[in-house]
């Protein structure tokens, strides 16, 4: 199956993906298959991303290009790497106990799944760039984009999970619902993904470069993602 394909069958046949990653002789191509459409869709998107300053003739704007286009793909995987372990342990612990090489296989799926709908914004994405040089604009377009990439790839994981733990039994007649305490965790798990993935971003800031800072590969440890996503929008709407 080629990568066009593999990225429709990941959009189309959740349901069978999972299926697949369960299987052992089909976990490790599946999982490859998913890893290669990932690292292709996120390098697509971060030199998209990081061209920003290049379009509107900054003269070290190709460095930013080239450095977003690296960062991406590595702060997905480094979120991956942290969260990983705890995944695993929890899966041991509540239910199916499936094994490390397919619980790592859903989250290259799921990741491979958030590049796919970040590269289809790619192009919107471009369209704004040339339209406007407005830094701050660029920036809260770019958390929206990624909100909804990261919301899907949570959903598409969660999803997948779901489809290891055995479904929770109807209750008796007259007795309350029992608690999907699997749900629950796994809910908890994916909050503590995206607060992971957020301030990984922003340690490996910049990935726009702002019009008045040099460049540089990353930036000094100060404030934090939701301080400057809140002064962005601020600033875009007039307030600060």
């Amino acid at each position: 199956m080629n990568q066009i394909a593999y990225i429709d069958h990941l959009l189309r046949n959740r349901e069978q993906v999972a299926s697949d990653l369960q299987d052992e002789s089909k976990v490790g191509g599946n999982t490859s298959a998913s890893f290669k459409v990932f690292v292709g869709l996120s390098v697509l998107y971060g030199v998209i991303m990081g061209a920003h300053g290049l379009i509107h003739g900054r003269a070290d704007g190709w460095k930013f290009v080239i450095a977003t286009a690296a960062k991406l793909p590595l702060l997905f995987l480094l979120t991956l790497a942290i969260c990983l372990p705890l995944l695993y342990v929890l899966n041991v612990l509540i239910g199916p106990r499936a094994r490390f090489r397919m619980v790592l296989g859903m989250l290259v799926a799921s990741i491979s799944a958030t590049s796919i709908v970040l590269a289809s914004f790619s192009l919107i994405l471009l369209f704004f760039m040339f339209s406007t040089d407005n830094y701050h604009f660029i920036m809260v377009l770019n958390t929206c984009v990624f909100a909804v990439a990261g919301l899907y790839g949570g959903g598409y994981l969660r999803k997948a999970m779901a489809q290891l733990y055995p479904p929770t039994p109807p209750p008796a007649p007259g007795q309350p619902s029992p608690k999907d305490s699997t749900s629950t965790i796994m809910n908890w798990w994916l909050i503590t993904y995206g607060i992971v993935g957020a301030q990984m971003a922003w340690l490996m800031r910049p990935f726009i470069g702002s019009p008045s800072v040099p460049f540089s590969l990353f930036r000094a440890r100060e404030s934090n993602i939701y301080i400057a996503i809140l002064t962005s929008i601020g600033k875009l709407l007039g307030i600060s």
